[in-house]
């Protein structure tokens, strides 16, 4: 069979886009990618011998007058060119990972009469994944949403990276120093950035701490934290999901793809949801990660030191223990493998 696959902008779609095309490939699948030039994607999906296409798609919502109209005429352009794309290489299933992109590219299947897929990371249903639902075969979910489900939608999870199944492992507590990965996500977080090296370094206890600072974003950080405490800072980790592996627990926002590789290692997370969230979706993707006892949220409106005093609860009860002994594991790991599946079944 062979594949269009869109996403664009953040790692948050990125990632279980590229991990699903991979499945795809290893099964002899033809793969496409359909992004932008200006995002991440066009830097780490021609690293996979991913053949990579763009259009000139933006984002509509939170916009400028001016900019939601550009955005119009780059989703009028979108279209068209994804069009071409289906028909030139004769595309059989057109799979969207959610973000603006996936609109034009959506259309442009329905246009074309090809299998429309869906897959939505967080708990609350993206705006371009509302507007193709009704024209989509299947809708794959992250994790459950926080509105009823439709009858087309099946909770496979966020694909993940599979080797990590194999990094599930115990405290590193007793070897005598906390350790601890910070990240604001791969676009980085000047709250996080800000505030966790003062709240950390109160606290006064042996630690270990990765820092991802985001793009241009770690000048500075580094006088933050206490001369005690052993710091490594670094704008974009390759690798995340190894200080994920690595941390007894993790600060960080509450994107989807963070909390499914953070859930899925058993290791529990202080969540950090960003305030400005389209649909205030990270604060969702929160409450389902702290109803299954992986986490603590902290909101932008608290107290600054009420930061601190979680960071102190945490650590004190040794709640990253319970996190990683009690509490269930998530299972990611075979959400592409389960998306792939359906989508071979369907008719």
């Amino acid at each position: 069979m062979k594949f269009l696959i869109s996403a664009a902008g953040t790692g948050g779609h990125i990632f279980p886009a590229l991990r699903f095309c991979l499945s795809c490939m290893e099964q002899s699948h033809q793969v496409i990618w359909v992004g932008t030039k200006q995002g991440m994607e066009s830097q780490r999906v021609p690293e996979h011998n991913i053949p990579f296409l763009t259009v000139p798609m933006s984002g509509f919502r939170g916009k400028s007058v001016l900019k939601k109209i550009a955005a119009l005429l780059g989703l009028v352009s979108s279209t068209i060119k994804s069009v071409i794309y289906i028909v030139h290489n004769q595309i059989n299933c057109v799979v969207c990972f959610g973000g603006y992109i996936s609109l034009p590219v959506g259309i442009a299947a329905i246009i074309c009469r090809k299998k429309l897929i869906l897959h939505e990371q967080n708990a609350v249903l993206g705006s371009s994944n509302k507007l193709l639902l009704k024209f989509s075969k299947i809708v794959f979910l992250g994790m459950p949403l926080v509105t009823p489900h439709h009858q087309k939608m099946k909770v496979v999870g966020n694909p993940i990276e599979q080797f990590l199944q194999n990094d599930v492992v115990p405290s590193h507590f007793d070897e005598g120093i906390l350790r601890i990965y910070v990240t604001g996500g791969s676009l980085g977080s000047e709250f996080i950035n800000q505030h966790v090296p003062f709240a950390l370094s109160a606290l006064d206890i042996p630690m270990e701490i990765k820092h991802q600072a985001g793009r241009n974003k770690s000048e500075g950080i580094k006088t933050r934290y206490s001369s005690n405490l052993l710091v490594d800072i670094s704008e974009f980790y390759n690798e995340p999901s190894a200080n994920i592996h690595w941390s007894d627990f993790v600060i960080c926002r509450a994107g989807a793809l963070t909390l499914a590789e953070v859930s899925s290692l058993k290791r529990g997370c202080l969540m950090i949801p960003l305030p400005s969230a389209i649909d205030n979706h990270q604060l969702e993707n929160a409450r389902q990660v702290e109803k299954l006892g992986l986490g603590v949220i902290y909101e932008e409106s608290e107290p600054v030191s009420e930061l601190q005093e979680k960071l102190k609860n945490i650590i004190n009860q040794k709640k990253y223990l319970t996190w990683q002994t009690s509490a269930p594991q998530t299972d990611h790991f075979q959400a592409s493998e389960r998306m792939l599946s359906s989508i071979l079944q369907l008719k």
